[in-house]
């Protein structure tokens, strides 16, 4: 009996392992050329400019001279000349300034807290009262130095993984995290680190 147990487990075995190979997908690829009346049509047809002309038609454009010049014409008078952009469109409340310089002003203001406040264990708004100056001096030229560009009309191109979406979301982490540190100083009344 032991020797007819062993001697079907092989066969068992065996069909278990054959059975996916029954159900295995097959992959076909078909390759074929193209018909040859649609490649005697393609040689007839002229695509210019976006456009596919037959041969009775675009040698009717050219007697007629109404399509355009086959070399185009790549002079600097064409380019679309900047808008000139005034400090009050920037900075009105619909404008990119006054998020994009919050922004950056709040990404210095916190680093700027933490780093202070594990340094010295004081609270931001008591630092700020005990050196104004230098604070003061550092807003102006970080928002001076956010809108020259601006007023330049100059392009924000990223860089790497530095991008001007991921700039904006930083800032607005940035405002709200700053904001909180603040109201948190408030309650306690003392360093948050």
């Amino acid at each position: 009996m032991a020797a007819l147990v062993a001697a079907r487990a092989p066969l068992a075995l065996r069909a278990s392992t054959s059975a996916p190979r029954t159900q295995r997908r097959s992959l076909a690829v078909r390759a074929s050329t193209e018909n040859e009346q649609e490649t005697a049509a393609a040689k007839n047809v002229v695509f210019y400019k976006g456009n596919n002309f037959t041969e009775e038609e675009w040698k009717k454009a050219s007697a007629e001279g109404v399509k355009p010049a086959a070399t185009p014409d790549y002079s600097l008078n064409e380019a679309p000349a900047a808008k000139a952009v005034s400090l009050g469109q920037l900075m009105a409340f619909s404008g990119p300034a006054p998020e994009l310089i919050n922004g950056r002003l709040s990404m210095l203001a916190f680093v700027a807290a933490l780093g202070a406040e594990l340094a010295s264990g004081e609270p931001v708004l008591r630092q700020l009262g005990e050196e104004p100056t230098g604070v003061f001096l550092a807003v102006i030229t970080f928002a001076a130095a956010s809108l020259i560009p601006m007023l330049n009309s100059a392009e924000r191109k990223p860089f790497g993984p530095f991008t001007p979406a991921a700039e904006m979301l930083n800032g607005r982490a940035a405002m709200i995290g700053f904001a909180a540190l603040l109201a948190v100083e408030a309650v306690r009344g003392t360093a948050l680190f």
